[in-house]
């Protein structure tokens, strides 16, 4: 019994994807889920809470454990190394399996797209886990640099539009006499 979820999101926190690490010889990430996401989350829990309380001999003598979630839907996620999670499929956004230097290269703000099964468990307390079932990184930002992938013509007109300057038009041209070419006399704008 479980229930998938499929959304976008940013990866935040500490990131380790590369090499298992740190005392717990693990790696990690952390992400928000989406609103509508973690509205379907929390409608899903109390039914796989209900289903796993009956399964226990005294569910009134059982300790509930705490969600995988705080209330803004951050969840902090670990696997491999030393862990009882395996290592994740990470993907890019053609299908093609990512090697340890770019996992390594994962930064906070890389924009992915999640697949994660909450499950119910019952031993040693009652509740629900998450567990993230694969990874596509949909914008890559390995430090200070950030990859979306090619550049349409579109796409560079609107980041071009987010600061418009004035200027050149090519529907209203605005010629003027300037120094002759050759020149070494500049204009700064």
């Amino acid at each position: 019994m479980a229930n998938r979820y499929t959304f976008n999101t940013s990866l935040e926190g500490f990131i380790n994807c590369g090499e298992p690490a740190g005392k717990y010889n693990n790696m990690c990430f952390s992400f928000k889920l989406p609103s509508d996401v973690l509205e379907k989350v929390e409608d899903d829990y109390e039914a796989l809470m209900d289903w796993a309380k009956s399964k226990v001999p005294n569910p009134n003598r059982v300790t509930i454990a705490a969600r995988k979630w705080d209330e803004d839907g951050l969840v902090k996620y670990s696997f491999g190394g030393d862990t009882n999670r395996p290592d994740l499929v990470f993907i890019d956004t053609e299908g093609q399996i990512l090697d340890k230097p770019t996992r390594q290269s994962i930064r906070k703000g890389t924009k992915a797209r999640i697949i994660c099964d909450q499950k119910p468990y019952t031993k040693p307390s009652v509740g629900t886990t998450i567990k993230v079932l694969g990874i596509q990184i949909v914008e890559l930002v390995a430090g200070a640099v950030s990859d979306s992938g090619e550049l349409t013509t579109e796409d560079i007109v609107s980041m071009f539009a987010e600061e418009p300057v004035s200027g050149f038009k090519t529907n209203s041209p605005s010629p003027r006499e300037t120094a002759t070419a050759g020149s070494e006399e500049y204009e700064d704008f």
